[in-house]
C-alpha cells in the first residue's frame, strides 16, 4: 500500500484525485490538505469528493506517514510545498524558469515526478508526435488545445509538450520555431511551428496535432472526458515515485517501469 496524501484536496483536481485513491487497491488515502482558512477544514475527504465517509480528515499540513504527496495546484504553491521533503508527484503548469529550477534543486533529494499532464495516452502521443515529426519532413505543424474557461495559463504545458515533441523530431529548437496565434499580415515561414489556445465552457482538454503538406491532412487528436484519467495517470506516478531514487522524473520514465 502506498500511503498518500493530497496536496490542495477541496479543488476539483484534488476531490478527484481523493476519490481514485479511496478506489484504487493498492492505495492508502492517509491524508488531504486544505488551505488554513478553507470551509473545508476538518472535512472527511471521502464525503468531500462524493465517495463516502473515509475517516480521514482534511487537514492543513500532510500527516508525517504520508509517504508521497500529490498535487495539482499552482507554481506558487508547489514551490512552497517542497519544503515537506517528500517524495513528490506534481502536475502543475505554468512553472517558471525559477520555480522549475527550484523543483530540481530539491529532487536532489527526494524523488519527483513533474509532468504537465498526467494521462497515459497524452506521454505515448508524444512519442507519437515525434516520430511523425521526423517522418513528415517539410509538412507543416500546427497543435491547437482547448480547455475550460477558467483554465489560467496558455497554451497547455500538454500543448508545448507536444509541439517540443514536434521540434525535437525535426532537430529544432521549440524557441526558434514556435508561434503563438496568428493576428494580421503573418505569412507562414518555413519549419514554423504553430501552437493555439482556445478557452471556453466546461472542456476538460483537447489537444490536436495537425500535419499538413499540399497533397494529404493527418491529425491525430487527444481529447480527455474525464479528471480521473489524470488522476488514474497521477497514482500511477505515485507508485513510481513511492520506490525510485531522488531524481527528477517525467511520465516517459514513470511508463517504463
Amino acid at each position: 500500500m502506498t500511503k498518500i496524501t493530497i496536496i490542495g484536496a477541496a479543488g476539483r483536481m484534488g476531490r478527484e484525485l481523493c476519490r481514485a485513491a479511496l478506489e484504487t487497491e493498492d492505495m492508502n488515502l492517509v491524508g488531504g490538505t486544505v488551505e488554513p482558512d478553507a470551509p473545508e477544514l476538518g472535512s472527511d475527504l471521502g464525503e468531500l469528493c462524493g465517495w463516502g465517509k473515509a475517516n480521514v480528515a482534511a487537514t492543513e499540513e500532510p500527516p508525517e506517514d504520508a509517504r508521497v504527496l500529490i498535487e495539482f495546484t499552482t507554481p506558487d504553491a508547489v514551490v512552497a510545498h517542497l519544503a515537506y521533503g517528500k517524495p513528490h508527484v506534481i502536475g502543475v503548469t505554468g512553472l517558471n524558469d525559477a520555480q522549475r529550477a527550484r523543483v530540481e534543486e530539491a529532487a536532489r533529494n527526494v524523488p519527483i515526478v513533474l509532468a504537465p499532464n498526467m494521462s497515459v495516452g497524452v506521454n505515448l502521443l508524444r512519442d507519437v508526435a515525434h516520430d511523425l515529426s521526423a517522418k513528415l519532413g517539410g509538412y507543416d505543424i500546427e497543435v491547437v488545445e482547448a480547455h475550460h474557461r477558467n483554465k489560467k495559463d496558455a497554451p497547455s504545458g500538454t500543448a508545448l509538450l507536444l509541439a517540443n515533441a514536434a521540434a525535437e523530431g525535426r532537430g529544432q529548437e521549440l524557441d526558434k520555431v514556435a508561434v503563438y496565434g496568428r493576428e494580421g499580415v503573418s505569412l507562414r515561414s518555413e519549419g514554423e511551428i504553430g501552437v493555439h489556445a482556445l478557452r471556453g465552457g466546461a472542456v476538460v482538454g483537447e489537444h490536436r496535432l495537425i500535419f499538413y503538406s499540399e497533397g494529404e491532412e493527418i491529425e491525430v487528436i487527444h481529447r480527455a472526458l474525464s479528471r480521473r484519467t489524470f488522476a488514474d495517470g497521477a497514482l500511477r506516478a505515485a507508485r513510481f515515485a513511492a520506490a525510485a531514487k531522488p531524481g527528477l522524473y517525467s511520465m516517459r520514465d514513470v511508463l517504463q517501469t
